[in-house]
């Protein structure tokens, strides 16, 4: 297994930009994601104003692709009816920051186009097309696997993420093995600056390609995302990594030389 990216989930209008692009700066293994919904980050909101800041400091450093936008509610519906969000849009035309773009629904809970309880993959298609370029990370909790599974028999490419606690931070007992062998496959729920080495253990233990890791909930301090405890979460990651030379080296012989490159 070859630990590739590092994802801090959480970074907000709370946060100051000249920290973000530091830290960014600092740890080049690292990815930032932040929440976009229609009320967090719509038009007008200060948490749109200060993406477009972030974005625009992020060019200015030549730090290219290292914010994830991860879609929630209405914008991640919009896009999955084939329908790439206006603020969406506007921020992706202007930077080369954002690297990928997550899709956090949950099939049974939103309803799609028509009432669909599942996604138009022909529509799906069609807003990854429009957004050429950028990744597209889907939820692979496990009522999502059948259209996963679907997507990849299709050939559509995206990366997916484990969390079958979808965003609550629960801990699985076990980390499952990925789902495809030319997929990009990530792990996420209850991840901690303190138990991040063990986890990584537990997905060693299943993985054998590159893989990413994601948390969110454990890096914040009192609601607000902590830079300082994303700095522990992450050195306490690379420090795992740099102990388990076996486990990259393993990975090298098992995976396909695009999994080592940005």
């Amino acid at each position: 297994m070859f630990l590739k990216t590092v994802v801090c989930s959480g970074v907000n209008e709370k946060n100051k930009i000249d920290e973000a692009v530091d830290f960014l700066k600092k740890y080049p293994n690292v990815e930032f994601g932040v929440q976009c919904s229609p009320k967090k980050a719509g038009f007008g909101t200060e948490r749109f104003d200060w993406l477009e800041a972030l974005t625009t400091a992020l060019d200015e450093a030549q730090i290219h692709g290292r914010v994830a936008l991860h879609l929630n509610e209405g914008f991640a519906v919009s896009f999955a009816d084939g329908i790439v969000p206006d603020e969406v849009s506007s921020i992706l035309s202007k930077t080369s920051a954002i690297g990928r773009l997550q899709l956090n629904f949950k099939l049974g809970r939103e309803v799609f186009e028509n009432g669909r309880i599942a996604p138009n993959l022909s529509k799906l298609q069609s807003a990854i097309e429009q957004v050429d370029g950028h990744k597209l990370i889907m939820s692979a909790s496990k009522a999502n696997l059948p259209l996963i599974a679907k997507m990849h028999h299709r050939k559509m490419k995206f990366d997916a993420l484990f969390d079958d606690s979808f965003g609550e931070g629960l801990l699985p007992k076990l980390r499952q093995e990925p789902l495809f062998d030319d997929v990009f496959q990530g792990y996420a729920g209850g991840i901690s600056p303190e138990n991040v080495a063990c986890e990584l253990e537990k997905i060693a233990k299943v993985a054998t390609g590159a893989v990413f890791i994601d948390a969110e909930g454990k890096l914040k301090d009192n609601g607000v995302f902590s830079i300082e405890k994303a700095e522990q979460y992450v050195q306490n990651a690379l420090l795992w990594r740099e102990q388990n030379p076996n486990q990259i080296q393993q990975a090298f012989l098992k995976s396909s030389p695009h999994d080592f490159t940005s």
